[in-house]
């Protein structure tokens, strides 16, 4: 069955009538709603990617009904927990910008399986894009505050194609294994001040060390607000995150180190990072990042779409 609505109807109330292979579709408009999509096998889809816009303004110490401050996982703006969910053509925000004065800030969260996003802009700040599940330690963690929906320990498999993600500090983070094809990857301006010289960190993986791969960023382009310099491509949320980036645009705004250690942790000792990239030198990138060759690179991309056919491109 197709759903249009538009934003005088409420997003949340249209999905509890929604079923399998349900589509709905927004007209143009700003939806201020804080969306939970816990629909299995649905579609979402906009009918203009920059006029369709789902915003809302939580962020980590605003203080929610009850009375807790919200904490990073509670800040979406749409949060995805169902399996096989599409969202096309529209555009995710989450107001609480500059990250200077309002710190973590999802715009979107998923921890469903075989989430694929299209063609979608999906903006904050800090902590934009969270790949969920959440870290094992922060599912014990939270027990009791987070929802059970919140902290499943199982897989999430998610494939953004054709979208823009917008942020500075760690905003595309989490866990999923997660493919980025042909997106504009974009680092806005920060307050530096907050932390020394630093421009700002793209991913921030935190992946079990059983977890086959992370985050594979291919054909994507690099790009940053002008003035923005010295961002790195990831560094390490948890031991064994692993981020790969391959035939990638860069902007001069990327550190030639490339990645950075997490707060001077060790975490060097067991991160997974690899990089292929003609155009870089590659002797200025820290010596704990795998720099593939050609015939390298071309295995891990088969190797990645092989690994479940859910990430073929077609």
């Amino acid at each position: 069955m197709e759903y249009i609505i538009d934003s005088t109807t409420s997003i949340n109330a249209t999905l509890e009538k929604m079923k399998d292979f349900d589509v709905l579709i927004l007209k143009k408009g700003i939806y201020k709603e804080k969306v939970k999509v816990l629909n299995n096998n649905i579609t979402i889809k906009g009918l203009d990617r920059d006029e369709v816009i789902i915003e809302n303004k939580d962020f980590f110490h605003k203080i929610m009904p009850d009375f807790n401050e919200c904490n990073t996982f509670r800040t979406y703006t749409v949060y995805v927990g169902g399996d096989n969910v599409v969202l096309k053509n529209l555009t995710i925000k989450n107001l609480s910008t500059p990250s200077s004065k309002y710190g973590q800030a999802c715009a979107l969260h998923v921890d469903g399986d075989y989430f694929y996003a299209d063609g979608i802009n999906i903006i904050s700040a800090q902590d934009t894009l969270f790949t969920g599940p959440l870290p094992r330690d922060l599912q014990k963690r939270h027990i009791g505050f987070l929802e059970d929906t919140f902290r499943r320990d199982r897989k999430s498999y998610q494939k953004y194609i054709n979208c823009y993600i917008e942020g500075d500090v760690d905003f595309i983070f989490g866990c999923a294994t997660a493919l980025f094809y042909n997106s504009r990857i974009h680092t806005i301006k920060r307050n530096i001040e907050l932390d020394g010289d630093v421009g700002g960190y793209i991913s921030a993986p935190s992946h079990e060390k059983e977890t086959k791969f992370g985050y594979l960023f291919y054909k994507c382009n690099l790009t940053s607000d002008e003035g923005v310099k010295k961002v790195f491509l990831s560094r390490p949320w948890r031991d064994y995150g692993t981020s790969c980036f391959i035939d990638c645009k860069y902007g001069s705004h990327i550190d030639p180190k490339g990645f950075a250690n997490w707060n001077k942790t060790e975490r060097y000792n067991t991160a997974r990072y690899y990089e292929y990239n003609e155009n870089i030198d590659i002797t200025k990138r820290v010596s704990w990042a795998h720099m593939l060759t050609k015939d390298e690179k071309d295995k891990y991309i088969k190797d990645f779409i092989e690994n479940d056919k859910f990430f073929e491109l077609n």
